[in-house]
């Protein structure tokens, strides 16, 4: 298995699943707020998902996924590691996600006419279903290394 320990620490990579359990938590509530028609504040709540999930792909997220390019004794076949495979399908949709998330909160930019947000719903479904599943491998990930990791040291 593709190791990311020697880059990134337990209490590093903790923190990071907190600070990602709480993109997840306010992205319900940016849809709980977006189905009771309060809008600004659905966007206030989108944007801070926006930035805090940028800050953990700056700081975390980018160095634990270069270790797979860079660690020793890397080669061709560790494409075919289940946990590469899940990794790149978290880092597509992920980036996807983002990508589009900040298109979306730029184009709002806590404007008071939401015309320019209503004109975007269409790419707001898709975005947050790439979003969640990116989150959700992202949780399976963390179990996958850590639970692994911390067995070993048993």
């Amino acid at each position: 298995m593709i190791s990311v320990i020697s880059t990134v620490t337990l209490t590093e990579a903790t923190i990071s699943l907190v600070v990602e359990i709480t993109v997840l938590v306010l992205l319900i509530v940016a849809f709980a707020l977006k189905n009771r028609k309060k809008y600004r504040q659905h966007g206030i709540a989108m944007t801070s998902a926006i930035a805090l999930h940028i800050i953990t792909i700056l700081v975390v997220m980018l160095p634990s996924f270069s270790t797979f390019f860079t660690a020793p004794g890397t080669t061709v076949p560790f494409l075919l590691d289940p946990i590469v495979i899940i990794s790149f399908v978290h880092v597509a949709l992920g980036l996807a996600a983002v990508v589009i998330g900040i298109r979306l909160v730029a184009s709002w930019h806590f404007k008071t006419d939401l015309q320019t947000c209503f004109a975007n719903k269409k790419m707001m479904k898709p975005t947050i279903i790439l979003w969640v599943t990116a989150i959700l491998l992202g949780i399976v990930m963390y179990v996958i290394f850590w639970a692994s990791f911390l067995l070993s040291q048993l």
